[in-house]
């Protein structure tokens, strides 16, 4: 390998490893929750959530009208982020240049249906049986905040909701 590639691979996983450490993380229940507490800013974000994964799928699919699919098999050398017991699990991570509205978009099913989201509503049942948090960190960089999406997936886990 390079030793330039080694390098910018060392710098991205220091850099990785200190976003994830320093990552916001805030308890979510209704759309004012992320208005008050999400600001407006490029970067990475997370989906946290105590709600079983069939049980996720079912309650989109029913949102959809038609299947979710979910990520059965991860890329080479990762796993697939299981949920230990009814503990928060990463159900889903990202990269986007206004945390808020995409927020909005996965967890309340907020914007245009051909948008590619979790489709959840998380103020309604099933789904509001259950915890959700977000994480985010602000990375203002376009490449930079994908650079660390992948480094995040492959380096901690993937989410079963990130098929791509």
């Amino acid at each position: 390998m390079d030793s330039d590639l080694k390098a910018l691979k060392a710098l991205l996983h220091q850099y990785g490893n200190k976003v994830d450490a320093k990552k916001a993380l805030i308890e979510v229940t209704s759309t004012e929750c992320i208005d008050a507490n999400v600001p407006d800013y490029p970067g990475v974000y997370w989906v946290e959530t105590t709600m079983p994964v069939e049980d996720m799928k079912s309650a989109i699919s029913n949102v959809l009208g038609k299947e979710k699919k979910v990520r059965r098999t991860p890329p080479p050398g990762v796993s697939i982020i299981e949920q230990e017991g009814d503990s928060l699990y990463v159900a889903y991570s990202g990269t986007e240049e206004d945390w808020r509205k995409r927020l909005k978009q996965h967890l309340f099913n907020q914007g245009h249906a051909k948008t590619v989201k979790l489709c959840c509503v998380i103020d309604e049942k099933p789904f509001s049986q259950y915890r959700w948090r977000v994480g985010f960190a602000a990375i203002d960089s376009y490449e930079i905040r994908y650079a660390v999406e992948a480094w995040w997936r492959l380096n901690k886990g993937w989410p079963k909701f990130c098929l791509r």
